[in-house]
């Protein structure tokens, strides 16, 4: 298959930013053995080493040097993956006005960019990514806001059987559209994650991660899930089968319906743990993981009283009706706007948006090309 860009920024962007109106890519994935590489022009995967950071090309940012795998879309807008190549865990990481600053471990691993952390030399650079992995399934890919939000991209799937379909931001939201918007439809607190003019951030990237100012944000809607659960079942239904619910001793213990020696559970967890879905909620193997994954979803949801509903999109985020003087109840607004503002309501919002297949994801079995289009007014 192939990856082709395709430039709508227009003229919007050199004039609002003052930008030399370059777009700037590179793909960076794993190869079948494991070992991190960069796609060059023709579509080979050359393995990632330590050396590159200095390597003939390499940038300069901050008094060091950083490895340089970018092509502007000028000068290269399509690559050819060779068949049968595969690349896992794969990044198409995209910037406009200059390329990105990016840095390989010692241990030849690549050091992804941390908007959180303000010495990182990115913070002032447009940029944002899509995911992906090529194998021997097909092709699975998406655009995510998990992290953030840099600039409006969709992503069109094309198959060898005339198959199509795409995801991302709807085509007439412009980026100062979507920056306005989100500053005066979200709650107060959610508009601390806007980093303008270069992005908005996502909730655990901000001010309700560990430590942050809104880092107890869920935690009055956990204590009354948990004391909720204590007196009444939670009946959870996925692909690997029916799990009974119920908090003991503080932990949501979860037995299958018709095995119900088998506990799995889920300690009490920290708000910026529900954000992050991580912690407690990423602990254990299988089916562990798939029911912290459908529980925390909920959570950020505000579905978790009413599991039943858990996989009807139209009542995500919205007032429990036992709480009358509840007009915003705790849920991730960050993550609601990119569904309000995205081709089919499909966002990656936060790391389990793909439960109940709300995320972006696309695959095919035999696929053919994927356009990337980025766009900004």
């Amino acid at each position: 298959m192939k990856f082709t860009f395709i430039d709508k920024t227009n003229q919007s962007f050199i004039n609002n930013t003052n930008q030399n109106g370059e777009i700037y890519f590179a793909i960076i994935g794993n190869n079948a053995s494991g070992q991190t590489c960069h796609l060059n022009k023709d579509g080979d995967l050359i393995p990632c080493n330590v050396s590159d950071n200095n390597a003939e090309g390499s940038l300069t940012k901050n008094g060091q040097n950083w490895c340089n795998y970018f092509y502007t879309v000028n000068q290269v807008h399509e690559i050819e993956v060779p068949p049968k190549t595969h690349i896992i865990s794969g990044r198409v990481y995209i910037s406009l006005g200059s390329p990105m600053y990016l840095k390989i471990s010692h241990a030849n691993t690549f050091i992804q960019p941390d908007t959180a952390n303000p010495s990182d030399p990115n913070v002032d650079v447009y940029f944002d990514w899509l995911e992906f992995t090529i194998d021997d399934i097909g092709f699975h890919g998406n655009t995510t806001q998990v992290d953030q939000f840099g600039f409006p991209m969709v992503i069109e799937l094309i198959a060898t059987d005339e198959h199509r379909d795409e995801a991302g931001i709807l085509e007439d939201r412009t980026r100062s559209y979507l920056f306005d918007q989100y500053a005066k439809t979200v709650p107060a607190k959610f508009q601390s994650l806007v980093q303008k003019p270069y992005r908005i951030i996502a909730p655990f990237k901000g001010s309700f991660g560990n430590g942050g100012d809104n880092a107890t944000y869920f935690d009055d809607y956990i204590s009354r899930m948990w004391r909720y659960y204590t007196k009444y079942q939670l009946e959870l239904s996925i692909q690997e089968g029916t799990f009974i619910g119920k908090v003991e001793n503080k932990i949501f213990t979860f037995t299958k319906a018709d095995s119900p020696d088998t506990k799995y559970t889920i300690n009490y967890p920290k708000s910026w743990e529900v954000f992050e879905c991580s912690g407690v909620f990423a602990t254990g193997q299988g089916i562990q993981k798939a029911i912290q994954a459908q529980i925390s979803a909920m959570f950020n949801r505000h579905i978790l009283e009413h599991p039943e509903k858990k996989c009807e999109p139209t009542e995500y985020y919205k007032k429990d009706p036992a709480n009358a003087n509840d007009e915003k109840p705790p849920a991730n607004y960050y993550a609601e706007f990119w569904h309000l503002h995205s081709i089919k309501n499909k966002a990656y919002g936060f790391p389990f948006d793909d439960v109940c297949n709300q995320s972006t994801l696309l695959k095919h079995t035999v696929p053919q090309e994927l356009k990337v289009t980025i766009r900004w007014d």
